[in-house]
């Protein structure tokens, strides 16, 4: 996940950090990165989600791959 995190960029990283990590509200992150509403912070963080969650996967299925040749290139 750290990686993913890495990969993610900003606002995205610090927005989701602030939120689940700091634990601040949606108006807080909404006054910090200048958004107009709390409605847009959350719209920012749906989509950031949907980012990591994109990198997440991408990473995970690249190395359950690799495990997987990996396993039957010792089986032979």
């Amino acid at each position: 996940m750290n990686a993913s995190m890495e990969n993610l960029g900003e606002p995205c990283k610090t927005l989701l950090k602030d939120f689940y990590v700091y634990k601040l509200s949606m108006d807080d992150i909404s006054e910090k990165f200048g958004y107009t509403n709390s409605d847009n912070a959350k719209t920012q963080k749906y989509k950031c989600l949907q980012r990591l969650k994109r990198y997440f996967l991408k990473r995970n299925k690249r190395e359950y791959i690799n495990r997987e040749r990996h396993e039957s290139n010792r089986i032979i």
